[in-house]
């Protein structure tokens, strides 16, 4: 992969965020603000659990049908709606969070 295809990452609140991100700002902020906070609040091991407040608060405050993924290796490929797409890092964990119909 080139130098000018390779993904591109700015640092918003704290995270490393692909950019430009595929979401309004208001979504970008309330998902990362939510995993900061869960990651204060729940253990590692917990991240079952962790997940289903992630979606609860995306489905609540933003619609419903959000899907919640996140670790230190894997691979996704999926369809999402359009402006619905989030990914980003904190510290070496990745956090995909995407919207279907």
């Amino acid at each position: 992969m080139s130098s000018s295809s390779q993904a591109q990452y700015r640092v918003f609140l704290g995270a490393r965020v692909l950019w430009p991100p595929d979401c309004p700002d208001d979504i970008l902020e309330g998902a990362i603000n939510e995993t900061q906070s869960c990651l204060k609040t729940f253990e590692a091991k917990d991240g079952q659990k962790m997940a289903e407040h992630i979606k609860k608060y995306l489905d609540t405050n933003f619609e419903p049908h959000w899907h919640v993924i996140f670790g230190k290796n894997f691979g996704c490929h999926s369809i999402h709606e359009k402006r619905r797409f989030i990914y980003f890092y904190i510290d070496k964990t990745a956090y995909l969070f995407y919207k279907t119909q």
